[in-house]
């Protein structure tokens, strides 16, 4: 009785593709983690003088997960690209690490869309249209997500995946509906962040106003330009790249992604401490961002009667 000789590696490696352009592949992944690792260590300083002493609530628990979650991904990354060697654990890391991504990113958005609609005074409408977008948005995209990961050929091309790991048959071409609804966010976020400083520029003539919309807009409109370079780059990547490299600019969007978010957290909570003529050291009690409407004075009322702070993120519950 005689047995099939298993594939040699003549056979498999024309089936790999291109290695040198998968360990260029790796380099760019490890480059997106070494300016992760910096972020986060760059805005440490101002995470423990602005956010840690601050109350447990929704927003601190989100800038938390913005800021750190892309450390988990790249756990997946490297579970992927680099230990994996079993079809079976391939398919099970990149699916985790495509649901941790995918979760991440939606997660940051949730910053910037509730940024923008407390820069609206969470006009009824806007919310409304909002919530109705993202229910068609957000299901589409975690479907595309899990028609993308039935397609890999982990467990259909075995060998390739045990001689050289998952990267050869991760095949995420498919997913470009989900970052085509990210580039939809981020410029619907940038024009209604535009809109409102020209429908409404008396907005700025308070002393707090002044100080937080101006950070709002230049934060909105600068976050926007940066990720819709490197969604565009990584569009091409993903269509017009060698299949070894088609993915490789995903984590840097991440990354990127992730920190301008949690820059826009702290910049707003830093020009709220500076507008209440506060400094950093102060903020040791209570202290909180909140979409909320603090106690202004008369003087800091629009002539229609609204408060200022409406239409503003702002510092609530500060104690010097």
């Amino acid at each position: 009785m005689t047995t099939a000789a298993a594939p040699t590696l003549a056979v498999i490696l024309p089936k790999a593709g291109d290695l040198y352009l998968y360990q260029v592949n790796k380099y760019l992944q490890f480059a997106a983690l070494t300016c992760s690792i910096l972020e986060i260590i760059s805005t440490l300083p101002d995470e423990i003088s602005l956010i840690w002493p601050a109350r447990r609530s929704f927003m601190k628990v989100i800038f938390l997960v913005n800021k750190y979650s892309p450390l988990l991904d790249f756990i997946f990354i490297v579970l992927v690209d680099m230990i994996a060697r079993e079809p079976h654990m391939c398919a099970i890391y990149f699916q985790a690490l495509t649901y941790s991504y995918f979760i991440g990113t939606l997660i940051s958005e949730v910053i910037l869309i509730l940024r923008t609609h407390a820069l609206w005074a969470f006009d009824k409408h806007l919310t409304c249209s909002t919530l109705f977008i993202s229910s068609m948005m957000v299901p589409h995209s975690a479907y595309t997500l899990y028609d993308m990961l039935r397609s890999n050929r982990f467990l259909t091309d075995q060998n390739v995946t045990r001689a050289v790991g998952c990267m050869p048959n991760i095949n995420d071409q498919d997913a470009w509906p989900a970052y085509t609804y990210l580039i939809c966010s981020e410029t619907m976020v940038v024009i209604l962040t535009v809109l409102k400083r020209y429908v409404d520029p008396a907005i700025t003539e308070s002393s707090f106003a002044s100080v937080v919309l101006p950070t709002m807009y230049r934060d909105g409109t600068c976050f926007w330009a940066a990720v819709l370079a490197f969604s565009v780059v990584n569009f091409l990547m993903m269509f017009f790249a060698p299949r070894e490299l088609s993915y490789s600019m995903q984590m840097p969007l991440r990354v990127v992604h992730s920190a301008l978010c949690t820059r826009v957290l702290l910049n707003l909570r830093e020009a709220a401490a500076q507008a209440s003529s506060a400094h950093h050291a102060d903020f040791t009690v209570q202290t909180t961002l909140a979409f909320e409407h603090p106690a202004f004075t008369d003087m800091e009322s629009r002539e229609d009667g609204r408060p200022l702070s409406s239409y503003a993120l702002t510092e609530l519950g500060h104690h010097g």
